[in-house]
């Protein structure tokens, strides 16, 4: 895993830069350079165990950002990226080079094993084929997700973020005719679909995902020792005394997703099959079909009751100056209800944290939905709190992050346009602010942001079928 790794990062330089660059010049170990590869029996597996631990980097440089940019997480005293959180977002950034790189890196990995790799490979299989498929259709969507433009290949002009998504779902959709009945090929295309709006596509692939497996879940692998690990448990879980990288006091109780035991790094789930049951019960809202959205919110939290959970000391954590045990209430904002059971006990006892998907969202609330306004809200708080450290609500958000510095200097065809992220005027910089009370035990968050976005429902950058 190791040689393939090097080998993807050592192609990937010669790609993206200076193309007078050989990067097999002096290298002797015929496993480092591509001809070591290709035609060997097995080498798509092999490339393929590569294209994981590709995924994992792309999601160490791609979580922190996202949930530091958006209203789950703030940052005050970490070694992390001090302005997402801020949303001072600009193309000198470099975390912001780092991660266009490694989504770019991605996909022409994953390019590269298709047109390569595979074809040489007098054992590989069709699920080989579909699976590389479906690295390089992630690796556009990533970028149509995250960027306001990316070059689909190296040194092109930059095209939408329509374009690049639009360019993923072909990927997925010839994966998919590979491997018809696979789950996650289905749900990616579902994504997609709930990207660019298209709500008919999304309903059918979302309902296909379903049916081919109602308990679906896709998620990369960590290794403490070999590398990479977990970049994200390290900001949630083991910081110590450093560790000021905290939740919105009304998702504590989903904090840390991510923790790490001994050698052992938590995974992340880049998919699962709860977010097919978002995209329909979205579908039905925009239809007006309240009853159908209650169905469907409802069959969500029955497989939410079904997910993982993880009980774990996590008395290093130190909430200061923020609530720190079970007795507090917190409110989403002045004018919400205080609710309780949203904040845990660290300090004298275990704490036990939904690992895949938790919500504090009850049956209870979901039949008393009356009206679309209301449903939508109680909805897009049902995506907070189950895609919480997946990178997710950073997108929900509308927010994009501009093509980076390196990109600007290498590639004469982006425009300065390009070179300015995308923060809808609706998103505040202070969307982290609480007033806290430890005498009367409450918390109120200044902005229920899950109000703010579907009041501005109407709004291109959000809520994709209003």
């Amino acid at each position: 895993m190791k040689k393939i790794s090097l080998l993807l990062t050592v192609m990937m330089i010669g790609v993206m830069s200076c193309e007078d660059l050989d990067p097999t010049q002096g290298i002797q170990n015929p496993n480092l350079i591509l001809a070591g590869v290709i035609g060997s029996p097995g080498s798509t597996g092999s490339w393929l165990v590569g294209q994981e631990r590709q995924m994992a980097i792309v999601y160490n440089e791609m979580l922190v950002l996202t949930e530091l940019g958006s209203d789950n997480y703030v940052n005050t005293q970490t070694f992390f990226n001090q302005l997402f959180d801020a949303l001072d977002i600009t193309f000198q950034d470099t975390d912001v080079n780092d991660l266009q790189f490694r989504i770019a890196d991605l996909r022409e990995s994953a390019r590269t094993g298709l047109e390569d790799v595979f074809p040489a490979d007098p054992i590989a299989t069709d699920a080989q084929r579909a699976d590389l498929l479906f690295f390089l259709g992630w690796g556009k969507l990533l970028a149509g997700e995250l960027f306001v433009a990316l070059p689909e290949v190296p040194g092109s002009a930059p095209v939408s973020p329509e374009t690049n998504i639009q360019s993923a779902i072909t990927d997925f959709l010839a994966a998919e005719a590979l491997v018809p009945d696979n789950a996650g090929y289905k749900l990616a295309l579902a994504r997609a679909y709930y990207n660019l709006g298209d709500k008919t596509n999304a309903v059918a692939k979302a309902t296909e995902a379903i049916a081919a497996d109602a308990n679906f879940a896709r998620f990369i692998e960590f290794d403490g020792t070999n590398l990479p690990d977990n970049d994200f448990a390290d900001a949630l879980f083991q910081r110590g005394n450093f560790d000021d990288l905290q939740p919105l006091p009304r998702l504590d109780f989903l904090d840390p997703k991510y923790f790490i035991d001994g050698d052992l790094e938590s995974p992340v789930y880049i998919q699962k099959i709860e977010e097919a049951h978002l995209i329909i019960a979205e579908a039905n809202l925009a239809d007006g079909n309240i009853a159908a959205a209650q169905t469907n919110m409802l069959d969500l939290l029955t497989l939410v009751g079904t997910r993982s959970t993880a009980t774990f000391d996590d008395a290093v954590e130190d909430r200061e100056d923020r609530p720190d045990a079970n007795d507090y209430m917190v409110r989403a904002s002045a004018s919400d209800p205080f609710v309780d059971g949203l904040v845990l006990t660290r300090q004298g006892g275990d704490v036990t944290i939904p690992v895949i998907s938790g919500t504090s969202v009850t049956d209870t609330q979901v039949n008393a939905l009356a009206d679309v306004v209301g449903s939508l809200e109680l909805l897009y708080l049902l995506r907070q709190e189950i895609f919480i450290s997946e990178g997710r609500r950073f997108v929900d958000m509308g927010i994009r992050i501009p093509i980076s510095e390196n990109e600007m200097l290498l590639n004469e065809n982006v425009t300065a346009d390009q070179l300015e992220p995308i923060i809808p005027a609706f998103i505040p910089t202070n969307m982290d602010d609480f007033d806290f009370d430890d005498a009367a035990r409450t918390v109120t968050i200044t902005l229920n942001m899950n109000k703010v976005l579907v009041d501005n429902r109407a709004d291109a950058a959000v809520v994709p079928f209003f």
